[in-house]
């Protein structure tokens, strides 16, 4: 206990039920941090902040000046920012061949280009004191999905501006990480998949540490990442039980 104590951290990307994001922030509180949660929906930002104890912020990922506005109330409360966390993601499975404009649009939007604003704003707000800004990316990023092509383009071009951050602002104090999730058991993402038997003995049959991973699993690895103890940067961390090293189904 106490890995973080004292630590200020933010946490973008938490949701009405308990989700990647809220379960690192909740992780990070029992760790000693200072919390401020955020995302799109007010409601989930307000259950969030009360799960964690901490202070919660309506902040659109893909809006420059949100972002902005994040930091400013973050650091107008707390002083400064030494963690921040990425946990947004907008799925999308379909033929590649029925993809729309708009769609594609849509999730380079929320997964690129929110993306690269998002680790823009963290890292100007920790130059001088240094600090670790993480994202969740994808297993999908490295092993191959069916109808996944624009998901997975998406998440391996920000681990690709994750390990850029990583290089260009290294020497600055900033470490820039992402943590690679597979299919996750009680994420609502994957909720539909979960849900089937059949899905889930077929996940851990080809998963080599033969379970399915948890929000627990990813929360652990965001606090080894985020603290001063880790000396990793730009890496993408395969929290997946090795299903990176297998073709999915």
């Amino acid at each position: 206990m106490g890995e973080l104590t004292d630590k200020v951290a933010i946490v973008l990307g938490v949701g009405v039920d308990e989700n990647i994001g809220s379960g690192i922030a909740n992780r990070f509180a029992e760790e000693g941090a200072r919390v401020v949660v955020a995302g799109r929906g007010r409601e989930g930002v307000e259950r969030a902040a009360l799960r964690c104890g901490g202070t919660g912020i309506v902040c659109d990922i893909t809006s420059g000046d949100e972002l902005s506005d994040l930091v400013r109330r973050t650091v107008a409360l707390h002083g400064r920012i030494d963690i921040a966390v990425n946990a947004v993601g907008l799925n999308q499975v379909k033929n590649s061949l029925e993809i729309t404009a708009d769609e594609i649009a849509a999730i380079v939007d929320v997964q690129f280009v929110g993306a690269f604003l998002f680790f823009q704003k963290m890292t100007t707000a920790m130059i001088g004191g240094g600090g670790s800004i993480l994202q969740i990316s994808s297993v999908t990023a490295r092993a191959m999905a069916q109808d996944h092509a624009l998901y997975m383009g998406t998440k391996a071009g920000a681990d690709t501006l994750m390990r850029s951050f990583a290089f260009d602002f290294g020497p600055r104090g900033v470490r820039v990480n992402s943590i690679a999730p597979g299919g996750t058991l009680d994420a609502p993402m994957a909720r539909a998949i979960m849900h089937d038997p059949a899905a889930v003995a077929e996940i851990e049959r080809r998963v080599p540490l033969r379970r399915v991973g948890t929000i627990a699993d990813i929360a652990e690895a965001a606090v080894w990442l985020a603290g001063d103890k880790c000396f990793v940067s730009g890496e993408v961390i395969q929290v997946n039980g090795g299903a990176a090293i297998q073709r999915l189904r």
